[in-house]
Parts: C-alpha cells; structure tokens; sequence
C-alpha cells in the first residue's frame, strides 16, 4: 500500500524480536512479587513479554506501596499480533467487567542521553490488562483463573507459533 499521503515512506509499527524479549526481561526483580504469576504465564508465551506491571490492590496490606491499578502491559515479537488479539478478546468474553483490556499506540523514541530521549517515528503497540478491584475472596479466585487462562492459552499458542 502507498503510505506517502499519510506522508510516511514505510509501516510505521515497531517490530519486537526475540532479542527485544531477552532485554526487557533480564531483570525479573523488578516485577512486583503480588503480580508476578500473571506476568510470568504473559512471559511464558514465545511471543509475548511484559513491559510494565503493578500488583496495586492486590495484596491488601501492601496496597499503599503501589499504584492505584493492578494491571500487565506487554508487547508482542515477531508480528503476531493476531495472537496478542485473540488472548484479550478471549479475556474480554471471559471476565467481562472483571477486567480491561486495550491496545495503545505510543510513540517510540530513541535514548540519546541519561535524561534525553527524541521520538523516532515508529510506534510501539502496548497491550494491556487491568483488574478492576473484587471483594478479597472473589478477587484471588479472579486473578488465579486469569492466570490460567493466559497459561492455558500460552500452551496452545506455543504448539502453532
């Protein structure tokens, strides 16, 4: 397709690879440890892996420690982004109101100094899961079976990938 009216010479997606994957994902101390079964069956998928995340609520007693949200935001490699559609779709019909799930299209940027960063052009497709907040024992259960859901699909996904 001719993209010069949208005054853009190629697509401008960033495209993630396996390498991009290891990187993000070379320090796991920095996932909360209340969401981090979530984020790894996210991470467990060859396709997927996890940019962002908060265990927020969560946990009750460490609720004033973290954001306000609970939520996973992940990118996908190799452009299968059909996949990273089809496992928000099947959370969405899921756990209906339980959940939020979206895909935001954010500026990419290059690193040029400690403080300094300038956009680049491309765009990054950031997927996103958030919970919305359950009474304590309706919450763990809701979080456990949406962490085997995503294990689950994870493993379907690996047979065809």
């Amino acid at each position: 397709m001719d993209l010069s009216f949208l005054g853009i010479a190629s697509n401008p997606i960033t495209v993630f690879t396996k390498k991009d994957k290891a990187d993000y994902l070379r320090d796991p101390a920095d996932i909360d440890d209340g969401i981090r079964e979530l984020v790894d069956a996210i991470n467990a998928t060859p396709v997927f892996f996890s940019m962002s995340a908060c265990q927020g609520f969560l946990i009750e007693d460490e609720r004033e420690d973290h954001c306000p949200e609970t939520y996973v935001d992940f990118y996908v490699t190799d452009e299968q982004y059909q996949l990273a559609r089809l496992l928000l779709a099947s959370l969405t019909s899921k756990f209906s109101a339980s959940i939020d799930c979206k895909v935001v299209y954010e500026a990419d940027f290059d690193v040029i100094g400690e403080d300094e960063i300038v956009a680049n052009g491309m765009v990054k497709l950031r997927h996103s899961i958030e919970l919305y907040e359950l009474p304590p024992d309706l919450m763990k259960t809701t979080y456990q079976e949406l962490v085997n859901h995503i294990r689950k699909f994870g493993e379907a996904a690996t047979k065809t990938v």
